[in-house]
């Protein structure tokens, strides 16, 4: 599966969060659709049969099940889960969603799932084939094509950053504020993103920097890949390893943010559960040094990141 979404991938969003639905369907209505990609709702405590939404000008009728497998058995061609469930809920949901079957890609928006839940809900995903974003994440784009949830911002930052179309970048990051910003920066640089990833700020999430480069190396969209890692974790030496016995040949631009910690006379705990460095290899001046010695292209500090993505780009 060389791409996350399609013109015709069809979500079922759990939980009735009506800002990010809403959002979803305002990208849907930008970028041409004939109908939303939403096709239902799932939302257990809800007496509604159906949600009343904008699609444009228009007011369409979501229907609303309460449970994922009537919603399922009603739609089975859906082949996207955006799970809104809070933490306590999110686990339980993706396990039902996985063992149901049909969802090629799951998004886990919940913060702070418990370590040894993520891990076993991760692992029951990789063994059925199954894509998790997240936890603790914004979600997915693929430009011109598909949104989930509030990634990109609202729809007037989603145009101004040039996401209702694609370019040429895959980008991949943790952070899905940040992921915002390198598509603006990607716009202004170069000419977009052909898919954005935020893999989430959990310290075990479903699918990793590695897991989506390797995807976007054997995407024909995509020319060349944008990391933006942190401190915290050794994901980023799975990346180098697999450019060092050429498994990745397309050109990487990488950063890792939290260079900072190194002037703090303690350790710093930075916005995500993960972003906390428990050895010398985990912070992020050791991991750009890294990369860079791998021939990633690595600039010498974050304000150099849209020059570099300029320079690459242009080659």
């Amino acid at each position: 599966m060389n791409a996350l979404f399609n013109k015709n991938s069809q979500a079922i969003f759990w939980n009735n969060n009506l800002a990010a639905i809403q959002r979803m369907l305002d990208y849907d209505y930008t970028i041409g659709k004939e109908k939303p990609s939403i096709c239902s709702i799932v939302a257990p405590t809800s007496s509604n049969k159906f949600e009343k939404v904008f699609f444009g000008g228009n007011e369409v009728m979501i229907p609303i099940f309460k449970t994922l497998q009537c919603a399922r058995d009603a739609f089975k061609d859906a082949d996207v889960l955006v799970n809104f469930g809070s933490f306590r809920r999110a686990y339980d949901v993706t396990m039902k969603a996985i063992e149901i079957g049909g969802f090629k890609t799951i998004m886990v928006t919940a913060e702070g799932i418990p370590e040894r839940l993520a891990r076993r809900m991760n692992q029951y995903a990789r063994d059925n084939g199954v894509t998790i974003i997240g936890p603790a994440t914004a979600g997915a784009i693929a430009p011109g094509s598909f949104r989930t949830g509030n990634i990109g911002g609202t729809i007037d930052n989603v145009v101004n950053s040039k996401l209702n179309r694609a370019g040429s970048c895959g980008l991949v990051t943790r952070s899905g504020g940040l992921i915002n910003e390198l598509a603006n920066i990607l716009s202004i640089q170069a000419d977009g993103v052909a898919e954005g990833v935020a893999i989430g700020g959990d310290r075990y999430v479903g699918s990793v920097f590695i897991d989506h480069l390797l995807r976007m190396e054997s995407n024909p969209q995509v020319k060349y890949m944008v990391l933006l890692g942190e401190v915290g974790g050794l994901e980023e030496y799975k990346v180098i390893e697999a450019i060092k016995s050429g498994k990745i040949k397309k050109p990487v631009v990488a950063w890792c943010i939290g260079t900072i910690a190194k002037h703090f006379s303690s350790g710093v705990q930075f916005g995500h559960a993960g972003a906390s460095a428990n050895a010398d290899s985990e912070t992020a001046e050791a991991k750009n040094r890294a990369m860079k010695e791998a021939g990633i292209h690595v600039p010498d500090t974050f304000n150099n990141l849209p020059a570099k993505i300029n320079e690459i780009y242009t080659k």
